[in-house]
């Protein structure tokens, strides 16, 4: 399993397709902030079962991110998010430095809740990522680095941790 994470605008579906395609693995794009503590719950269960899948944010990642700035906080168990760990996988920060969200795909669960939080939380969020990431995080990915290498590199990493 391979995970892109980062805030919006940092690069994560453009990096994602291209190391897709180069690994032959199925990126699963992000399916948005969570429908329901039940729903985001199952997600997680549903994306424990999957292989040779390139993911576009995990919620485990996500939420415990994005859960600090929302009055719901994060709804994903905690025997989740230790089994998630556990598992190992190769985790991407791309950092969106101070490109902010101009320029910014809007997706089909980009909410105007969403995009509020995100326009309040700018600067926190990127702080939380960049803790996260500094914990978690195997490669960091920024918008201009050399693509190609950078593919290469993962690529040789996820064959040694394969073997």
């Amino acid at each position: 399993m391979i995970v892109i994470e980062g805030m919006d605008n940092s690069g994560k579906s453009t990096l994602a397709q291209s190391l897709g395609d180069y690994m032959e693995l199925i990126v699963q794009e992000s399916e948005g902030p969570p429908k329901s503590d039940e729903e985001i719950n199952e997600r997680v269960d549903r994306y424990a079962e999957l292989e040779d899948v390139l993911f576009v944010r995990h919620p485990v990642i996500s939420n415990s991110i994005y859960g600090k700035f929302r009055p719901e906080g994060d709804p994903i168990t905690p025997g989740r998010a230790m089994l998630f760990y556990e598992a190992k996988p190769t985790l991407i920060y791309c950092d969106a430095g101070d490109r902010g969200y101009e320029g910014h795909s809007l997706k089909d669960h980009d909410t105007p809740r969403h995009q509020q939080l995100l326009a309040e939380n700018q600067q926190n969020l990127l702080r939380e990522y960049r803790l996260w990431a500094a914990k978690y995080a195997h490669f960091i990915y920024r918008i201009g680095d050399d693509v190609d290498q950078f593919i290469a590199t993962v690529y040789f990493y996820d064959q040694f941790n394969r073997a």
